[in-house]
């Protein structure tokens, strides 16, 4: 039994020692890596560190052109009142932010952290409520069209 137990012991001392992070030993780098990752250094990012230009490859990049607004709208949760704060670029939804800290957890906190993105998705509230925070989700759509509204 000892010996089982030893064995077991070496084993796992064995494993920790095989996953250990070996970046941030002294006098060990990893390759491309000058030991000093402070803030600025270009040496740790991947391809030849020459950014200019590339910002234009980057995913999304131009879907905030032109006059994007900022709008908020409220409207009555079943624990209080729901606020949104909605940034449109044209016809497009894209973000929903939303505040009702006294919306049920587990329950209206779901319509919160959910729905949001299902309106960016559609571009629009006519998108399916949270099931079980009916109310929540009616407020949250609501909320939003009354932040929409504000812009017509």
């Amino acid at each position: 039994m000892k010996k089982l137990a030893l064995i077991i012991s070496f084993l796992m001392l064995f494993s920790m020692v095989a996953c250990a992070d070996n970046d941030n030993t002294p006098g060990i780098e990893a390759p491309g890596n000058d030991g000093n990752n402070s803030v600025g250094d270009t040496d740790i990012l991947p391809g030849d560190g020459d950014l200019e230009g590339d910002i234009d490859n980057l995913p999304g990049n131009g879907d905030l052109e032109g006059d994007t607004e900022t709008l908020e709208g409220t409207a009555q949760g079943y624990g209080g009142e729901v606020t949104v704060t909605v940034i449109v670029n044209g016809d497009d939804i894209v973000s929903v932010e939303v505040m009702g800290e006294k919306e049920t957890q587990g329950v209206g906190t779901n319509a919160i952290e959910q729905l949001p993105e299902k309106i960016e998705e559609a571009d629009s509230t006519d998108v399916e409520a949270i099931s079980g925070a009916t109310v929540t989700s009616d407020a949250i759509k609501e909320a939003v069209d009354n932040a929409l509204e504000g812009r017509k």
